[in-house]
């Protein structure tokens, strides 16, 4: 039977999983083979810096990671007649935890602006309280220990270009409160089984029931499916230093 696929808040645990599946998504982006041009030949450094990146990124407020899974439809992984005591229960519970949610096949993550964000979300769960100290340890630790081979020029190319375009493209209050749909990656195994489609309606669903609008800027080729959903493309983040780019489509849903 082929597998189905349900998507389940992403946990730090998770961030693993997103970060390789990122790394199997883009693995024919231009733009990353700028900024890591020996990345086919040795892809530790690029591999290092996602998931860096990934992992400041839960810690950071305003992001929502979202995981997809794939699982047998009549299979959860469990047998509720097997019962087991001591270390072999212990020995099981992994597995059994990885069977339960099953195979990460995809994931996105979402930026949704202090705007967006209630006061208890900001200052008054765990995950708040937790966040400045994490994102600390994490910053602290990249800076005591940097990835070698990486120009920093090369690496910050995206986001010079992509701050100054923000202010120009952010410029109503609704523009402002809208959520950004940062990354969407789905392993190429499965790309074509409506994995992607799952995870972008989710978001826009949570998104419609908030009242805010929804915006990305997508890569080369994909402004017709983005356009599906209700994306219309508004400006490019091709200029400047990333004229040569292919992709940059700005486009908003919802405005």
């Amino acid at each position: 039977m082929p597998p189905s696929y349900r998507l389940l808040p992403g946990t730090w645990s998770d961030v693993a999983a997103a970060s390789d599946l990122y790394v199997q998504s883009f693995g024919k982006e231009p733009l990353l083979d700028h900024m890591f041009p020996t990345r086919h030949v040795d892809p530790t450094p690029f591999s290092t810096w996602i998931i860096r990146r990934f992992r400041l990124r839960y810690w950071t407020s305003g992001y929502v990671l979202t995981m997809a899974f794939a699982t047998d439809e009549d299979d959860d992984g469990i047998d509720e007649g097997d019962s087991r005591d001591g270390d072999d229960a212990a020995k099981e519970e992994k597995p059994r935890q990885v069977q339960r949610r099953g195979q990460a096949v995809g994931f996105t993550w979402w930026h949704r602006p202090e705007e967006s964000l209630t006061f208890h979300e900001r200052w008054l769960t765990p995950y708040a309280w937790f966040r400045p100290i994490m994102s600390t340890l994490l910053t602290l630790h990249s800076r005591l220990f940097p990835i070698p081979s990486i120009d920093a020029h090369r690496l910050g190319i995206y986001d010079r270009v992509f701050r100054t375009l923000e202010t120009q493209v952010l410029h109503s209050p609704r523009r402002r409160a809208a959520w950004y749909l940062s990354s969407l990656g789905v392993d190429p195994a499965v790309q074509g089984r409506g994995v992607g489609d799952l995870l972008v309606r989710d978001g826009l669903r949570a998104a419609d029931r908030a009242g805010v609008a929804t915006w990305l800027v997508g890569l080369r080729g994909l402004e017709s499916y983005y356009g599906r959903f209700g994306f219309v493309e508004v400006a490019r983040a091709n200029v400047g230093e990333l004229q040569d780019w292919e992709g940059g489509a700005i486009m908003f849903r919802g405005e």
